[in-house]
């Protein structure tokens, strides 16, 4: 007879224990809720190794969703039950090398559930036959003691002599890994809520920034892993795509005040799990917790950490829950790259300084905002306009948090693009980089600036690196096509683009100064009706061409639809300036590069380089420019 109390359960004697389950190389015990692969424990807790459990108790069957649910997704869980399972199937799946195309252990019945089709080896046992194995045992271990003493003898000498070097080979650790570069995939939004994507992408890039923060290994841009949020693609053919060795994947759930994050990193090739932890905090730690995953990740991948990463990845600091929120809505925001969108940002980031008035990445971030915001791909208004706005708050955020590398960044373009003061911009790039070696967009920048300098060379080693960095992005193939460009290297220039399948302007000016005037005045046509946000732009150096080309009255036509433009919208004096060098008349460009100088054109960043502006290199107006802007000494 069974006799329970609130304290416990007495059994009879006879009743069995959960049994250990052995299948292939792992074994589950149920009772301490351990998996093991040839007797070494594996990193694993919680609902997966229950899913496991409930499988293996009737293999060959199937277990549908809706007994799973019942026994390990209770109506008031903190999880959602369709995002819980998948994820605790996935990382399951992970822990036994298993496949869901090609299953060894574990068969998925689409919307029924799961079935267990591999050959399982329990060993029951009830206390009576544990007090008899006990026994055996014991006896066991009386016959084999001398032997056992005779092995440890030897091995005493063979370890003292170390003979040849073989006891260090024989008695040695398999090596962790050592992963030359690194991928964080986006983490899965479980709180079912479409609306806290927005959270869900600010901590990936989070923790993208805190493993950046480390020399090696190579950490890949937020840019180029967004695209595999939700995808189903193999392990393996995202590590090819992205050419990394390893993967940090996994989901994260907020709740109130509390976060959890569930976390694995697995190697490519082999493929095998190196690494999984749930955390649960609370939201004012996340800083903390992010410094702790990246301490984590590194020491499992073998990086040795240089005193001073290793210090940069201990400091944090408490933030307070809806400084936090805003400043995770206005990044989600901002990295649409739309006026309307930017204002939104703005918006949220000035609602994180208000309740937090000492967080120094809102500061940055929102001087980033106001710096794009002025960039004439934004279509909104002038550079001049917001540039005070942007350096105010970039002083801010260095005086709050000087090791914020995209403070420094945001401030490398303000010091370039509105004051011209190329070697403190230089000098915060590289301050920027030694915070943050994997900034994809500071070796972007840092290339940009030195083309403009007509320093190729080192502008295409960090492009190249860029690209590394952000497989997928094209702005640095981009910008290595436009150095061709100003190296004179037409053609280089007109193949790079055509590769890239990017209906842009460089073409149309490599044509130019080809002298191919009918096709630049093609390419740029057929530019000119899909560019909304650069219409003006276009319009511009379509006037150019047909100036170029002889054909003047169409030339004028164009220059006088600019000007009833700028009549509603703000066009950038260079825009101008490009129409009447077609044209033949250096005096108007001439007073249009000076207009464009007081209203922070950033297009006079071209000036040394650009090779239109060859017929006034000898104009007195136009070296008085270049010295304006610190391109002359």
């Amino acid at each position: 007879m069974v006799h329970s109390s609130r304290l416990g359960v007495a059994v009879k004697a006879s009743s069995p224990l959960p049994p250990t389950h052995r299948f292939g190389l792992f074994e589950l015990d149920p009772r301490a809720g351990e998996l093991r692969k040839k007797g070494m424990k594996i990193r694993l807790q919680g609902q997966p190794v229950e899913i496991l459990a409930m499988l293996l108790e009737r293999p060959g069957e199937v277990v549908t969703r809706e007994e799973l649910q019942k026994k390990l997704w209770p109506a008031d869980t903190f999880v959602d039950f369709e995002p819980g399972l998948n994820n605790a199937m996935k990382r399951l799946r992970a822990a036994l090398d298993d496949n869901a195309d090609t299953p060894r252990f574990i068969e998925t019945l689409p919307r029924r559930g799961y079935r267990f089709i591999g050959t399982v080896n329990c060993s029951e046992q009830t206390p009576e036959g544990t007090a008899k194995a006990k026994s055996r045992r014991r006896l066991t271990l009386r016959l084999t003691a001398l032997g056992v003493l005779g092995s440890l003898a030897i091995a005493a000498a063979f370890i003292g002599f170390n003979v040849h070097g073989w006891r260090d080979r024989f008695f040695a650790r398999a090596p962790k890994p050592q992963i030359q570069a690194l991928a964080v995939l986006p983490l899965a939004n479980l709180s079912g809520d479409p609306e806290q994507e927005y959270f869900a992408d600010g901590m990936t890039e989070a923790l993208i920034t805190e493993l950046g923060k480390i020399t090696s290994p190579r950490v890949i841009s937020r840019q180029s892993v967004m695209q595999y949020r939700g995808s189903k693609k193999p392990l393996k053919d995202i590590a090819r795509e992205l050419n990394v060795d390893a993967v940090l994947e996994g989901a994260v759930e907020r709740s109130g005040d509390r976060v959890r994050i569930t976390l694995h990193l697995s190697q490519a090739l082999p493929e095998r799990q190196l690494w999984a932890k749930d955390y649960d905090r609370n939201i004012r730690d996340i800083l903390s917790l992010q410094g702790e995953i990246a301490r984590v990740v590194t020491d499992e991948i073998q990086v040795k950490l240089t005193p001073e990463e290793r210090t940069r990845l201990a400091s944090s600091r408490t933030v307070d829950p809806e400084a936090q929120d805003n400043y995770l809505r206005g990044l989600y925001l901002a990295g649409r790259f739309t006026e309307l969108d930017s204002q939104k940002a703005i918006v949220h980031f000035k609602k994180a300084i208000e309740r937090d008035p000492t967080y120094g990445p809102a500061y940055a971030e929102l001087a980033m905002v106001y710096f794009w915001l002025g960039n004439p791909e934004q279509g909104g208004p002038s550079a001049k306009e917001t540039m005070p706005q942007a350096k105010a708050a970039v002083t801010k955020a260095l005086e709050l948090d000087p090791s914020f590398a995209r403070a420094h960044l945001a401030l490398g373009l303000i010091l370039l693009n509105s004051e011209w003061n190329w070697s403190e911009a230089e000098k915060e790039y590289k301050i920027a980089l030694k915070l943050n070696p994997n900034c994809g967009w500071c070796r972007d920048q840092y290339g940009v600036l030195l083309s403009g300098l007509g320093r190729n060379d080192e502008a295409i080693r960090q492009l190249n690196y860029a690209i590394e960095l952000d497989p997928f992005s094209h702005f640095p193939r981009y910008w290595l096509a436009w150095i061709a460009f100003f190296s004179r290297q037409y053609d280089v220039a007109i193949k790079q683009l055509e590769i890239l399948n990017k209906c842009d302007d460089g073409i149309a000016l490599s044509y130019a100064q080809e002298k191919r005037y009918p096709e630049a005045i093609a390419s740029l046509e057929k530019c000119v009706p899909r560019s909304v946000r650069g219409r003006a732009l276009s319009l511009g150096l379509l006037a150019q061409m047909y100036g170029l080309a002889g054909r003047k009255r169409e030339a004028q036509k164009m220059v006088n639809e600019l000007k009833e433009r700028s009549r509603h919208h703000y066009v950038f004096p260079s825009v101008f300036a490009n129409a009447y060098l077609g044209l033949g008349e250096k005096e108007q460009a001439l007073t249009w590069l000076e207009r464009a100088y007081e209203e922070q054109d950033p297009h006079l960043f071209y000036l040394k380089v650009d090779p239109f502006m060859d017929p006034l290199r000898s104009e007195p107006r136009f070296q008085a420019l270049l010295r304006r802007v610190n391109l002359l000494q």
